[in-house]
């Protein structure tokens, strides 16, 4: 999580490491470069290792007495991955084998084999550091994984040889998580951005600590280079309270792609802050604004979607302070409405109806009047 409550962005690559006897792998990721990010979204924040591992083993023990012998035996091994402040060893298989008895060494009985064993069956986890600096660059950065551990003996002596054969692959994904470079706006929330027909809507809701705020919305076609389109002033409404706020892009012949928006809010004194900076896909189905009816309501509102959606929506009532009141989990399966009863019984004035898809981060807001 970044400054601000802002979710900190993540980047990932992945390596693959096919089957392999070797018992130390070495494999690397590309270091993070700022200069490859947009300059006011490049900080890094932290690292995340995750990794997936499947393995197979096999054990050969002879016996090297001139007499027989029962021995009981347990295997120990041991996954490590180890990287610039991050280890993970918390991968450990453990078996018994035995009592099993092996003749004199030389005789045809003299040698048993165990195995082959799934010693690890996708089992994963994971490891994280902070802003590691050796992670920063236009390099590489390397990372090492060894199988450790062996066989010992439990009943029966220490006269026998022992070969272990491991076979081991999996995958590793090593995360950037990035934040912004610029002060970001924590009385800026809920901001949203959808495409509805040939413009795009803009909505955010922000606290009403002062009047005299001037809201300036930006837009980039590449993520990095942002110019001003439109100014919204600052709401009247009374300190301690929240406003919310909309804006209307029109989308012109050269918007192709992905489009990129932000808010830029000045103080009267001229101090400066940003929110986040939200993306736009062009190429994407449409997103949905959203309606409700009877407007003003009593206790039964209809929230109707411009579009048919799918999936699992939650839709919260929200008082002028910001506060959610009341809230309701529905699931949307190719229709565009659903209904919300107010339990609670709000007194009569202003709020707000905001409906949030978690899985894919957007969020419509209106206004509703409760009689």
């Amino acid at each position: 999580m970044c400054n601000g409550g802002i979710p900190a962005t993540p980047y990932s690559q992945s390596v693959t490491i096919a089957p392999t006897k070797a018992s130390t792998i070495n494999f690397v990721f590309n270091q993070f470069n700022p200069a490859l990010y947009p300059p006011t979204y490049n900080t890094l924040s932290c690292i995340t290792l995750n990794d997936t591992i499947s393995g197979v083993s096999t054990t050969n023990v002879t016996n090297t007495a001139d007499s027989s012998i029962a021995y009981k035996f347990l295997l120990s091994l041991n996954n490590d991955v180890s990287g610039p402040g991050i280890d993970i060893s918390d991968q450990t298989f453990n078996k018994i084998y035995g009592p099993d008895t092996l003749g004199a060494f030389g005789l045809p009985n003299d040698t048993i084999t165990y195995g082959p064993d799934n010693i690890f069956a996708n089992s994963a986890s994971s490891g994280s550091t902070g802003a590691n600096s050796n992670y920063l660059g236009a390099g590489t950065v390397g990372f090492t994984y060894t199988i450790n551990g062996g066989l010992i003996t439990l009943k029966g002596g220490a006269n026998y040889i022992q070969q272990i054969t491991t076979v081991i692959g999996g995958t590793f994904t090593l995360t950037y998580y990035v934040c912004p470079t610029v002060a970001l706006a924590s009385t800026i929330s809920n901001f949203s951005a959808f495409r509805q027909d040939n413009y795009i809507t803009l909505q955010w809701m922000a606290a009403n600590d002062q009047n005299q705020y001037d809201y300036e919305i930006q837009y980039s076609k590449n993520g990095t280079d942002f110019n001003g389109i439109g100014n919204v002033p600052s709401a009247t409404a009374a300190a301690g309270t929240v406003s919310a706020y909309q804006y209307q892009y029109n989308l012109t012949p050269s918007d192709v792609g992905q489009l990129y928006f932000r808010i830029k809010r000045t103080d009267i004194s001229g101090n400066v802050l940003y929110s986040m900076v939200k993306v736009v896909d062009l190429n994407a189905s449409g997103s949905a604004g959203i309606q409700t009816y009877p407007n003003p309501v009593v206790s039964n509102v209809t929230v109707l979607f411009d579009e048919k959606q799918n999936g699992n929506y939650l839709l919260e009532l929200i008082n002028l302070s910001g506060q959610v009141l009341e809230r309701k989990a529905v699931t949307m399966s190719g229709n565009n409405t659903a209904s919300f009863t107010l339990a609670s019984h709000p007194a009569a004035g202003l709020y707000f109806l905001r409906a949030s898809d978690p899985v894919s981060n957007r969020q419509y807001l209106t206004k509703i009047i409760v009689k």
